[in-house]
């Protein structure tokens, strides 16, 4: 049996089935957002940021599937939580109230999350099989956007997050940049204990990169 049909991919593509059935709902509504958006004759930053996003989950979806097995996980309950309420609190988003906006206000949270939503993709794309959502060790990235900073997607999300909440009402705009700063500093943590763990060379990727913000951070 070949590695992709082995029972420990099957295993693995069971244990993830879950996640992929809540992307691809994801992406039929996205794709339902895009034709009421097209309808409206709303503006093309907000037209394409959406239709990013569903490129996006797309592309998640694929990696899930294909991704090599991760060859060391971080243990315990709190890694765990920390990449689950960060890969799901951009989603959760959508179910806080929302504040009314001027049309200079639409534009720019667009453009942000549009902004957000491409260096996401490439983040992604760099990262191919080696990505996880989890604290795992599948393959060590330090190429392409990863040679700036060790942490790209997560800034990506970062920003796709701001964007999002300048449609929310105060102050759950204030509580979720926060709450969601804080989970992913956590996140990061977790991960790279497990990749110093794996991979030997990853203190000297360490030493040379920032997490987030070159310089600062």
């Amino acid at each position: 049996m070949t590695r992709l049909l082995s029972r420990e991919r099957i295993n693995e593509i069971a244990v993830v089935s879950p996640l992929v059935m809540w992307l691809a709902i994801g992406i039929a509504g996205s794709g339902i957002r895009v034709a009421q958006l097209l309808a409206s004759g709303a503006g093309f930053l907000l037209v394409f940021s959406q239709i990013g996003t569903t490129a996006f989950l797309s592309i998640l979806i694929v990696l899930l599937v294909i991704r090599l097995p991760a060859a060391r996980k971080a243990k315990g309950v709190m890694p765990k939580l920390a990449g689950m309420l960060g890969f799901l609190l951009p989603i959760l988003v959508f179910a806080l109230p929302r504040a009314s906006q001027t049309h200079a206000m639409a534009i720019f949270s667009s453009a942000v999350v549009l902004v957000g939503i491409a260096a996401s993709i490439l983040s992604v794309s760099w990262l191919g099989r080696s990505f996880s959502v989890l604290p795992q060790a599948r393959g060590l990235v330090t190429e392409g956007p990863y040679r700036l900073i060790r942490h790209p997607l997560y800034m990506a999300e970062l920003c796709v997050l701001f964007g999002r909440i300048l449609e929310l009402s105060q102050p759950w705009s204030i509580i979720v940049m926060l709450t969601a700063i804080g989970i992913q500093i956590t996140r990061m943590h977790f991960e790279e204990e497990v990749l110093l763990e794996e991979f030997p060379s990853y203190i000297h990727y360490k030493s040379r990169t920032a997490r987030l913000i070159p310089g600062l951070f």
